[in-house]
């Protein structure tokens, strides 16, 4: 909630104006005629502290350098008339308040892009200065949306009146000393006709892509690549396409919320929905999500780190995604009704509903795919005869996969840093755990950390290098002499290998319910496959041993994914050939029942455990954890 204060113009931080201030934040109404609102939280300490420290003006004037406040401040409406209010999108406010250089925004219709848009422009071209073009697809959009959107805006706000000196225009406004031009993308002459500092690509994914390109050469004057902003809108359509282009170069942010029990997550289609119920659910522990919390949030990127203002990482773009589950006027059962469209295709679904670009079914793996793998059986992971092989993936903490021959038992993320301790301590209890068990790391982590552990455990712990793939029938090399404790792995052709291997539902063996799975599988859904070309043989792909070479990307987290793979590389090594499965599947669960073929070629009964042996593992099971 917030609480408007008003402040008496001319009155500075006299005793009068504090007074009248504090009266007006215990609910004292001022006449409007003599009192601009503003606004701040609703904090005692907080107001005593505004007002001991800065007069009244000199607070309004702080608004303006918060967009979403300015808005608030000024109470401005949208081309409907309607205040302008965040309490029930949350979400918008961090987007409002984003002036970095470079944005780019994926996101469906009706979540109120249209109208940032125009407010952010006119706030840049004002408040700070600069020349703008405002790009839509076509001409006629031009008309259409400024004519029809932009214009009703002006004419509705007064303070947006004060800053246009041409309200009715349609290809330009000026507002204060700067100019914002508004262009359509399908002529390349108006792209070369005039400069500017800061270019607004709306609907970018219908735009033509040359255009949007010659647009960037009028930002050749300014000498500083910071003054040569350029954002990017859309809903998207294709991956590799449009504003998903952008948005991989970009830190990737989503909306998290939390359930009652605490259980902080990316909302997600079809994990966040309980389709028989018809309503919003977590996805860890099921429980109903109401709108206030679909609603509220906090922004996260791709490494885990909360958005504060800035981009953290060496991204060159500020990215966002929003779908429309975080709608408060979607409900589960219109998401669902959209799903189910017999008039619309899936794509029209991801693009329009979800905000994400599409993927074919063949370029990418479904979470609930990676859920039949799942198998309700008890891993005995003490075995003698057996090996465990952890498979880490760095960055944020570390993600890690453990897994032996009977299948896939463990996995989990540590971040945990203090005095004594430090992630790396995880991964060293598996080691002392696991006789004989192995370690499998990305080299693109903290390696002191990794050359610690292969000092204490010698010959057991391996630093994995990703390389592009090769014309060679071999895609795995472990180093020897003085490579040894390394191993180099096609990336490409390791991440196919993997994904089909998990789509010939009872190759992998998921051990446990698949509510114990959720999130491991979640980070499938964010892996996609997108073929790569060059403009110097059109039609015709760079490279690859078949005429067509594939890359596997991500929108999204995908650390658990090259967890396993790293798990897999050690499993050829260390535990022989990964399981086949041979036998049948159980009619009622999809779900694999079967032997298991050992690497010496004999097979090994997967007999049920018996009590005692249930019960031990069961014992140890805390220990592990």
């Amino acid at each position: 909630m917030v609480k408007r204060i008003a402040w008496n113009k001319g009155k500075g931080s006299s005793d009068e104006t504090k007074r009248r201030l504090s009266e007006s934040h215990k609910g004292y109404k001022m006449p409007q005629s003599q009192y601009v609102p503003f606004v701040i939280k609703k904090q005692i300490t907080m107001q005593e502290r505004l007002l001991n420290d800065y007069t009244g003006k000199e607070l309004v004037e702080a608004t303006n350098l918060v967009p979403h406040l300015w808005v608030l401040q000024n109470e401005l409406v949208n081309e409907s008339g309607q205040i302008i209010e965040f309490e029930k999108r949350a979400f918008l406010k961090a987007i409002y308040d984003d002036l970095s250089p470079k944005i780019a925004i994926e996101k469906p219709p009706q979540i109120g892009a249209t109208v940032m848009n125009c407010l952010k422009a006119f706030y840049v071209a004002h408040e700070l200065c600069k020349d703008l073009i405002y790009t839509l697809p076509t001409q006629s959009d031009v008309q259409d949306i400024v004519g029809g959107s932009f214009n009703r805006i002006i004419a509705q706000n007064a303070i947006l009146q004060e800053w246009t000196h041409d309200h009715d225009t349609v290809e330009q406004k000026a507002v204060g000393k700067n100019l914002i031009r508004f262009r359509g993308t399908f002529s390349s002459k108006q792209a070369t006709m005039v400069p500017s500092s800061g270019n607004i690509h709306d609907e970018v994914d219908s735009s033509d892509v040359e255009v949007l390109t010659l647009y960037q050469t009028r930002q050749e004057a300014q000498e500083k690549e910071e003054n040569k902003w350029a954002w990017y809108f859309s809903h998207p359509s294709l991956v590799g396409h449009g504003v998903a282009i952008y948005y991989e170069k970009s830190d990737k942010k989503d909306f998290r919320i939390t359930c009652d029990n605490g259980h902080e997550e990316i909302m997600e289609w079809p994990l966040s929905v309980d389709m028989m119920r018809e309503v919003f659910i977590c996805k860890i522990c099921k429980t109903v999500l109401t709108d206030k919390q679909r609603i509220n949030g906090r922004w996260i990127n791709q490494d885990g780190i909360p958005w504060k203002g800035k981009i953290e990482g060496n991204y060159e773009f500020s990215g966002w995604h929003i779908s429309q589950l975080h709608l408060y006027n979607k409900t589960a059962k219109d998401i669902i009704r959209a799903f189910n469209d017999p008039l619309k295709d899936k794509q029209f679904f991801y693009n329009y509903v979800l905000g994400l670009p599409f993927i074919g079914s063949d370029d990418r793996i479904e979470p609930k795919t990676v859920l039949m793998n799942c198998v309700d059986e008890v891993n005995d992971y003490y075995a003698k005869d057996d090996r465990v092989i952890i498979g880490c993936d760095t960055g944020h903490g570390i993600h890690y996969v453990l897994q032996n021959r009977q299948g896939v038992f463990l996995y989990g993320h540590e971040t945990e840093i203090t005095a004594t301790k430090d992630p790396y301590d995880k991964i060293a209890h598996f080691l002392r755990t696991f006789e004989k068990s192995v370690a499998v790391f990305d080299q693109g982590g903290d390696l002191i950390g990794v050359r610690k552990l292969q000092a204490k455990f010698p010959g057991r712990v391996f630093l994995c290098f990703y390389r592009k793939d090769r014309k060679s029938d071999s895609y795995v090399d472990w180093g020897e002499g003085d490579e040894f404790g390394t191993v180099r792995v096609d990336r490409n052709r390791q991440m196919t290998i993997m994904v089909e291997q998990m789509r010939d539902i009872g190759r992998y063996r998921l051990c446990g319910d698949r509510e114990d799975w959720i999130e491991f599988a979640s980070h499938f859904g964010y892996l996609y496959r997108e073929q790569i070309e060059t403009d110097s043989k059109p039609g015709k792909s760079d490279r690859g041993l078949l005429g067509v070479e594939y890359e596997w990307k991500r929108n999204g987290p995908d650390h658990f994914c090259h967890a396993l793979l790293y798990s897999d590389v050690g499993m050829q090594r260390f535990s022989g050939q990964k399981a086949k499965i041979f036998g049948t599947r159980n009619a009622m669960m999809g779900i694999p029942k079967a032997e298991m073929v050992s690497a010496d070629g004999t097979v090994r009964a997967m007999d049920v455990p018996s009590a005692d042996m249930a019960q031990t593992v069961l014992l140890n099971w805390k220990n592990i954890k």
